[in-house]
């Protein structure tokens, strides 16, 4: 999708994401908005991008935030030989506060690093 046709800004962190459904590594939280997130993985799987799977978000220490599930379903893939990418959409679900939460806190730590450049 392009970043001019995407409905809210997005957030970059390094935060740990698990699927353990598919896969049994930890992959890498790439960037996060209000409705969606995307998140790679260390090796390829197949993933249907009809179903709905609960991924778990590990926020950095910085963000003060405890391990949350969300419901999500993949709205894109992108994989390579030795890794997958995945555009999650995030669906209601008891998670949805505490990712609320961490979008809003990536958004004020962007906002005070950019008033400090």
């Amino acid at each position: 999708m392009s970043i001019d046709n995407r409905r809210a800004p997005r957030f970059r962190d390094f935060a740990r994401a698990r699927l353990d459904e598919l896969c049994h590594m930890s992959g890498y939280l790439e960037d996060l908005s209000l409705h969606g997130c995307r998140v790679r993985f260390p090796h390829s799987f197949e993933i249907d991008t009809d179903q709905e799977y609960t991924l778990s978000i590990l926020p950095t220490l910085r963000s003060g935030l405890r391990e949350f599930s969300l419901r999500v379903q993949p709205q894109w893939t992108e994989a390579s030989t030795d890794s997958i990418e995945i555009g999650f959409c995030v669906l209601p679900s008891p998670g949805i506060q505490l990712y609320g939460r961490y979008v809003e806190l990536l958004s004020r730590l962007e906002v005070e690093q950019l008033q400090e450049a």
